[in-house]
């Protein structure tokens, strides 16, 4: 959602109106590098670059969650857990609810939750 407001507010600045060509004509022999300008900008925002570097470090660690044989704090049900609480759009379980669900404690499902936070942070260092 940020990643792509983002990236309209940079195609689509807020401009004033303000009428630069008083009296002339268009002008005959400037190239117009208008997409040009508009890839460089995206290319070179801090914002837009922080924000693609969240979503590669949540995106990457999660990944880490699927499909695994050897339980660990990162596995099928931290992936649940994950998505229980961050990801779903409306939150319809609490901790209790899911701890339930995936067969864990509810002191198990805060360590989970708690081990993918770090795991993330780990991969924004």
């Amino acid at each position: 959602m940020r990643i792509s407001r983002r990236k309209e507010e940079i195609e689509y600045p807020y401009q004033v109106d303000e009428d630069e060509n008083i009296g002339g004509g268009r002008p005959q022999n400037v190239r117009s590098e208008v997409i040009e300008k508009k890839l460089e900008k995206k290319d070179n925002d801090p914002v837009l670059k922080f924000y693609l570097n969240q979503q590669y470090a949540v995106e990457s660690t999660l990944a880490k969650c699927v499909k695994k044989d050897v339980r660990s704090l990162l596995d099928d049900a931290t992936y649940d857990i994950i998505y229980e609480f961050y990801l779903r759009e409306t939150q319809i379980y609490n901790a209790d609810q899911i701890s339930e669900r995936v067969n864990l404690s509810r002191r198990a499902v805060y360590n989970r939750r708690e081990a993918f936070v770090e795991a993330v942070q780990a991969k924004l260092n």
